[in-house]
């Protein structure tokens, strides 16, 4: 058998990771924390699946959960084996570790099922095709790194380990297994006489206890006629309180079906004094919304003051046909009469000097001429400038004057608006409140009389709105959402279950019930006398009970005779096979050395092919105990000496050998079984690490091997000698981020195959 792949679909720190083999050795490299421990312990779990028989889980199961369950909060814990067989088969193994179920399948014959085949404890194991247990498998071919370092401490843990493997499996076995069914049998089958439950100590017991049966067969007579007299107080007793218990009953009938009848007549009453109830809700609000408005109703104000829009608007049309005049004029250039007639006299002057002909007189005309022509000159410009100053003033004045006459009647429009909508709003609501007045019968005469008036109808319709509600709540209470009918019919029901009881029932307790329950005492004497009941009841069903099983183990006298005989002959035959088996077992004994001497000869043969060269030739010769399995080595001429004592490196190469041998002997023939190693060499110097590296190799020709590492010249060796060729390869493992306890992922995307590294 070997290994083609394995893939951790769920398993502890994998997901969707698959690691890819060749048949020969397989070196799988990567630092601490990098999920070598979990690829060892996938492989096993996806060979051997897990136990699924009754019971609790071990420790060991217990902790093996703890550390391999996936890491990432997942319920699915799945992992898968592709094998070959040496009879051609290419099977794959599937187990889901957190249901126990497994199945195994043929990948080339259209999924042809194997599960049958290899079924141990109800769940499939794939080791037992070659021939192996799961604790066998386990102690011999796989290598775990807590078993490696655990030679330091002495290698006692691993003799036990090789023990267990010699005594479960393997060719020479049988013998180990027949004397551990006959010594079990004996045990369970016979027994000791200070063993209180095997068969032999209570075989011994049976013939005193047929003893005594004679003895006590003579006094169950009267014991039973005597019990029959008690439990016939006891039914009398029982009787009277059941008659007891019934008069309560009936009584507690009696006072419920009057009360379910009270119950008809106060929905009754409620229902007459509601029937004339006055819907006048409308009105109500009718009324508020009234006192509502006659609130919001400001009071009257006074009437505004001063000159009526009529007069404003008839200055302000006055005022617009004057500022058209305005506008319409032009102004006057004339009004510097005075520089004009000024200018005009000199002009006159200067004609007449020019009419004298006198040189003085034209010399004086022609000043005049020049003075009067700037006279005329200069009144007109100045008199045009002055005239059209004045009349842009006369237009402003006027503009002035019709905006303010135009806010002034806007003013007075709003307010004789404002004034009119008060009245108006005041109006509205006095006849509102005039109205609602006469239709709830209010006869005062002043508004605010009739305000009062509405407020005391409403005070008045609240109250009795609330007797109604109160009574109705009431109603409501009684009628607990049962109609009417249903009321009446639940009386009627009552008052009939209270005659049916009470017939039969005797009068003077009736009466005793009344009278405790008009003193408040009918609970605690019903609680009390159900206690007596239950009490009597059940010394009567334990009298019957006792009675009965007295009466089945009433025996008479003859048949207590035959007991005895028989017990006396069981005694007698378990007494005569105890010895018989005993002497059975001396020779199994015998045998079972014979088996453990044959054993330690194969593993010795086998030891010496490799151990003169892993050790580097020191060590030449070697022996097994056949009791213990103890692995003693001895250099050439020197003393013998124990394995496990040697230097740590050494003891581990010792009984890694001795494992490997063991693998080699125990399985099948025509089998060989894969060897999964953690870190075996870990503890070797240079030379002896090369060494047990070649005898691998070696191995590895007929056997697979599987070695995981953290050790860079094991990884460097393998890059070296390990090739296509030799069908072997060096696998890289690398760190990455986990969710859990440190652990290692593979080197790849999620869901890829892991190949060789070169």
């Amino acid at each position: 058998m070997r290994f083609e792949s394995v893939t951790a679909h769920a398993f502890g720190p994998f997901r969707n990771r698959t690691l890819r083999l060749t048949k020969g050795m397989n070196i799988v490299h990567g630092l601490n924390e990098s999920g070598k421990s979990s690829w060892h312990a996938a492989l096993q779990a996806a060979l051997c699946g897990v136990k699924a028989g009754k019971g609790p889980p071990t420790k060991q199961q217990r902790e093996f959960e703890r550390r391999r369950r996936p890491w990432q909060g997942t319920d699915e814990w799945k992992v898968e084996a592709v094998v070959a067989l040496a009879d051609g088969r290419q099977v794959e193994l599937l187990h889901d570790l957190a249901t126990k179920d497994g199945r195994a399948r043929d990948v080339q014959r259209a999924g042809q099922d194997y599960s049958a085949e290899i079924l141990e404890d109800s769940s499939v194991n794939g080791a037992l095709w070659l021939g192996l247990s799961r604790v066998s498998f386990l102690n011999t071919a796989c290598v775990r790194q807590a078993e490696v370092l655990a030679v330091r401490d002495g290698a006692s843990d691993l003799q036990v380990a090789l023990q267990s493997a010699a005594a479960t499996a393997g060719k020479d076995a049988t013998v180990a297994n027949a004397l551990q069914l006959l010594n079990g049998y004996r045990t369970e089958r016979i027994g000791t006489e200070r063993a209180p439950k095997r068969p032999l100590r209570v075989a011994m017991a049976r013939v005193e206890e047929a003893n005594g049966h004679l003895d006590d067969a003579k006094e169950g007579s009267a014991e039973y006629i005597r019990r029959q007299g008690e439990i016939g107080g006891l039914e009398r007793a029982l009787d009277e309180l059941q008659r007891q218990r019934q008069a309560l009953h009936a009584w507690q009938a009696e006072r419920l079906a009057r009360s379910a009848e009270g119950r008809v007549r106060r929905v009754e009453e409620l229902q007459h004094s509601l029937k004339d109830t006055v819907d006048d809700a409308e009105l109500a609000k009718s009324v508020e919304a009234a006192i509502e408005a006659w609130q919001a109703a400001p009071p009257p104000p006074e009437a505004p003051q001063g000159p009526d829009p009529q007069e404003l608007d008839e200055k302000l049309r006055s005022a617009q046909e004057e500022l058209g005049r305005a506008k319409a004029t032009k102004p006057s250039m004339w009004r510097k009469t005075w520089g004009l007639m000024l200018g005009l006299g000199l002009l006159a002057g200067a004609g007449i000097c020019f009419w004298m002909q006198t040189p003085v007189l034209r010399l004086v005309g022609g000043v005049c001429a020049m003075a009067g022509v700037g006279a005329v000159f200069w009144s007109l410009l100045t008199g045009k400038r002055e005239a059209a100053k004045s009349h842009a003033d006369e237009v402003a004045a006027l503009e002035r004057q019709i905006e303010g006459l135009g806010r002034q009647l806007e003013q007075r429009r709003d307010e004789d608006a404002a004034y009119l909508v008060a009245m108006e709003r005041r109006k509205q609501a006095r006849e509102r409140v005039d109205r609602v007045a006469r239709e709830v019968a209010i006869r005062q005469d002043e508004p605010q009389g009739r305000i009062e008036g509405l407020r005391g109808w409403l005070a008045e319709r609240r109250d009795r709105r609330a007797e109604e509600e109160r009574r109705r709540d009431k109603l409501n209470g009684e009628m607990a959402g049962q109609s009417f009918e249903e009321i009446v019919s639940e009386a009627k029901d009552k008052r009939e279950e209270a005659d049916r009881v009470r017939q039969g029932c005797d009068e003077t307790r009736l009466r005793d019930a009344e009278a405790l329950d008009a003193g408040g005492r009918l609970a605690e004497e019903r609680k009390q006398l159900q206690g007596r009941l239950e009490g009597v009841q059940g010394q009567l069903n334990n009298a019957k009970g006792a009675l009965k099983q007295f009466a089945d183990g009433m025996t008479s006298v003859a048949d207590a005779q035959d007991a005895r005989e028989d017990a006396s002959r069981r005694l007698h035959h378990l007494r005569a096979l105890d010895r018989t088996l005993e002497t059975t077992e001396e020779f199994f004994q015998s045998a079972q050395t014979n088996v453990y001497r044959r054993l330690a000869g194969v593993l010795r043969d086998t030891l010496l092919e490799w151990l003169p060269k892993v050790t580097a030739g020191r060590y030449g010769d070697c022996r097994v105990d056949p009791e213990t399995l103890l692995v003693e080595v001895r250099e050439a001429q020197g003393d013998w000496r124990d394995a496990g004592l040697l230097s740590h490196g050494t003891a581990e190469q010792v009984y890694l050998l001795l494992r490997l041998a063991l693998c080699r002997h125990l399985v099948k023939e025509h089998e060989s079984c894969p060897l999964i190693l953690d870190d075996p060499v870990s503890a070797s110097d240079a030379q002896r690490q090369t060494s047990v590296l070649e005898t691998l190799l070696a191995i590895s020709e007929e056997t697979q091997v599987i070695l995981f590492t953290h050790d860079d010249d094991v990884r460097d060796w393998g890059r070296i000698h390990l090739s296509q060729e030799n069908d072997s390869q060096v696998l890289e493992i690398q760190n990455e981020g986990t969710n859990g306890p440190a652990a290692g992922h593979l080197d790849t995307p999620a869901g890829a195959e892991l190949g060789a590294a070169h």
